[in-house]
């Protein structure tokens, strides 16, 4: 009887994923991968077939199937009963025909509809097969709990499979993602986002595989936040405070954080707002963070909100927001520390994304820190995986997605008008000689990366010393805001000479700032504060991109390149050869190597 265990984030807002281990190997992958939407919400379907097509499965040999699904509260919830089908028939259906859905056209059409009066959105549905059978999923779909809908869907993949499901708790399931992403044979774990299970907040203390809760802190509803929905209705912690201003300040919440970061090291926190959030929460003697409602429902009464924006720049609200959320987190783990000793310390969670809050942690309070790669909850998949199928290490690089053979590679560029040769390991070598005369190019290779970061496998290039680079990539290639840095691959052997502090950080999950010295040396890869997200590369993680970047040092005399994820703004990183293709088009790159073949327009 052949069995098998999965692991889900199958519904929690934002970021569903699946997680295994087939044939001796790990498999990671995000929904938003295969459908381009970023943080698609969806039930991971087409991940959970992406797996089975790279895994060879035959889903009919699966007698046992043993499901961990993050989030324990979301067990009884109950949901449409055919929800995936509603969202992907919905997509077919505002989907320009021949062309690929992104998230902001779909968001704009659907909103469109949304607003459009009910006879036409009746006509709409009706005017088509596939709008007649939404409508007939909505109108005769009934609420059932989601562990029966996931069932279902598990029945319809794996026809002769038992079906056993678990459902975990959200801030454990972080927490095993990132304990058995690491090397420490025992640390403390703590675990910070908007909201999971009730808490925003955990931390543990794990040794010889015992996961010790040691404190959490909850979620508080405040009236004046319930209308920010991408939040859950009013549930306040640091983390939606966060995604609350990323929305004012016109972002996309639960997404753009990181620009309000970027955008924090322009501005200035020394004004009323930092004052009033810093009186916003209170630790007691529990190690609990309590948020004081009354300070929260008048900081987010639209009064003052007015006031925060006729007052204040954007940059420095965001400073403001920045500079709360890290000293709320450092006085928090001060205090650990003080309590329990300096130990080694593991980071998941969305707030964990921030670099610049980690790169604090590290410098001020815990020196053996680890953050996971998948920090947000994609991640949950990890956790789930171990929790149902018993706790195992993960490998140290995340190379956990799908590759593609030269053979299907040379079969689709036959399809496009592109210059292309297949070329081997030369490829890389030409691609820093042709970074290193101001060419910008994009590497497609190996397995897709798991988590919101390019290591070197789906990965956009450049050459760190032009001073303009990041103006460049963000006008005519990203199309993104222009204050957003971009950040370095660096050779690991390069560490000690270009930083006084840091670490072999291998997932660009933390800041350290640049030696003064070299600023003038690699203007490309700092941001205004002189701080650098890097992913300090070793021959034996990625010998392709080491190899790439070695040749980069022959040239310029620094092991240093620009690495951003290889997508165009607004989409995802690209997964498959049809996506890299497509982005190669729709963005002015000059050249794209993929699994050794060399690409031109």
């Amino acid at each position: 009887m052949e069995k098998l265990t999965i692991g889900l984030n199958f519904y929690g807002g934002h970021d569903t994923s699946v997680c295994s281990y087939y044939n001796n190997e790990f498999f990671a992958l995000s929904q938003e991968r295969v459908s381009r939407i970023k943080h698609d919400s969806i039930f991971p379907i087409d991940a959970i077939w992406e797996f089975i097509k790279y895994a060879n499965i035959d889903t009919k040999s699966i007698k046992q199937l043993r499901v961990g699904v993050a989030t324990k509260s979301f067990q009884y919830r109950e949901l449409k009963e055919y929800s995936y089908e509603l969202s992907t028939t919905l997509r077919k259906l505002l989907k320009d025909k021949d062309k690929p859905l992104f998230i902001k056209e779909f968001e704009q059409k659907k909103q469109r509809l949304k607003n459009s009066p009910k006879w036409r959105q009746l006509l709409f549905f009706l005017s088509s097969k596939l709008g007649r059978k939404y409508l007939k999923m909505q109108l005769l779909g009934k609420q059932k709990p989601l562990e029966d809908i996931i069932k279902r869907h598990m029945k319809q993949i794996f026809p002769n499979a038992l079906i056993d499901i678990s459902f975990y708790e959200h801030h454990l399931t972080h927490a095993i993602s990132a304990f058995y992403s690491s090397n420490f044979d025992k640390s403390f774990v703590f675990t910070f986002d908007g909201e999971g299970d009730g808490s925003f907040s955990k931390l543990f203390w794990v040794e010889n595989n015992d996961f010790k809760e040691i404190t959490s802190s909850q979620n508080l509803y405040i009236e004046n936040m319930k209308q920010y929905e991408f939040i859950g209705k009013g549930k306040a912690s640091i983390g939606s405070i966060y995604s609350v201003f990323t929305y004012l300040l016109g972002f996309s919440p639960n997404a753009d954080e990181g620009k309000v970061e970027a955008l924090a090291a322009f501005g200035d926190h020394n004004n009323f707002l930092y004052e009033d959030l810093m009186k916003s929460f209170k630790i007691d003697k529990d190690l609990k963070i309590n948020l004081q409602k009354d300070v929260l429902e008048e900081i987010f009464s639209q009064k003052n909100l007015d006031k925060i924006f006729d007052k204040l720049s954007k940059e420095d609200i965001s400073a403001s927001v920045q500079r709360y959320s890290e000293d709320v987190i450092l006085s928090y783990l001060k205090l650990i520390k003080e309590k329990f000793g300096n130990h080694n310390i593991c980071l998941a969670g969305g707030v964990s994304a921030n670099v610049i809050i980690n790169k604090k942690i590290y410098e001020q309070i815990f020196e053996n820190i680890f953050i996971v790669p998948a920090m947000g909850d994609e991640g949950l998949a990890q956790g789930a995986f171990l929790l149902k199928n018993g706790l195992q290490r993960f490998p140290q690089m995340p190379y956990f997605g799908t590759s593609y053979k030269k053979s299907s590679i040379k079969h689709i560029l036959k399809q496009y008008s592109l210059n292309y040769k297949y070329i081997g390991e030369n490829a890389y070598i030409k691609a820093a000689k042709e970074i290193t005369n101001g060419k910008i190019g994009a590497i497609f290779q190996g397995r897709c990366e798991f988590g919101p970061r390019a290591l070197g496998n789906r990965s956009i290039i450049a050459d760190v010393r032009d001073k303009d680079i990041q103006k460049k990539i963000n006008q005519s290639i990203k199309k993104r805001p222009l204050f957003q840095p971009f950040c370095p691959s660096i050779l690991e052997e390069e560490r000690e000479r270009l930083f006084d502090k840091a670490y072999n950080n291998k997932h660009m999950t933390i800041a350290f700032r640049l030696k003064e010295k070299y600023k003038d040396n690699i203007p490309g890869a700092i941001h205004i504060d002189n701080t650098a997200r890097v992913q300090f590369v070793s021959f034996e993680d990625n010998p392709n991109y080491y190899n790439l970047i070695k040749e980069v040092k022959k040239i310029t005399g620094f092991g240093v390149i620009i690495n951003t994820s290889f997508n165009k703004h607004g989409r995802t990183i690209v997964l498959t050869p049809e996506d890299a293709i497509r982005d190669f088009l729709d963005t002015n790159l000059d050249f794209l190597v993929m699994e050794g073949f060399w690409i031109e327009r």
